[in-house]
């Protein structure tokens, strides 16, 4: 794990580096106003990492009720600027994120991953996460994967 990593709810004036990251990590990048909606209605599952107070990852999430009452956790999008990477912010963040689903009684986690992000997909697959299915064209100029994670076994 990284020395100084700290894992918090977006703040204000957290944006702009986010957007950076962002913009940095995905060919088909979410946009600003994508990320303020998230600021809105998923403040507690928006949370950033820092180094030296310097943003360098973020990821946000979100609670879905299925029609039978179920929650799953969905991580929508999680990112690490380029020089942080592999040195346990993804990791850190996911974990976090993890553990607020499993506080909102959550029974499971899922996400979609690029089919060429080889490393998020070893990330995911480190941590418990499995193919659910594949996503044809999910991401528009790339198929993706749907993974997912058990987490709280005694609601499922």
């Amino acid at each position: 794990m990284l020395q100084g990593l700290v894992i918090r709810e977006l703040g204000e004036g957290d944006l702009d580096a986010v957007y950076t990251i962002e913009v940095e990590s995905y060919p088909r990048p979410w946009t600003r106003n994508f990320f303020r909606l998230m600021a809105h209605t998923s403040r507690d599952l928006f949370l950033v990492a820092l180094v030296d107070d310097e943003i360098v990852g973020y990821t946000v999430g979100e609670v879905d009720t299925r029609s039978n009452g179920r929650k799953l956790g969905h991580i929508m999008n999680i990112a690490v600027r380029k020089p942080h990477r592999n040195l346990g912010v993804g990791t850190a963040l996911l974990d976090e994120l993890e553990r607020r689903f499993r506080e909102a009684e959550t029974v499971a986690s899922f996400l979609e991953v690029r089919e060429s992000n080889l490393a998020a997909q070893r990330l995911y697959a480190g941590r418990g996460y499995r193919l659910l299915k594949n996503a044809a064209g999910y991401y528009g100029d790339e198929d993706g994967y749907v993974m997912s994670k058990r987490l709280n076994k005694t609601n499922v």
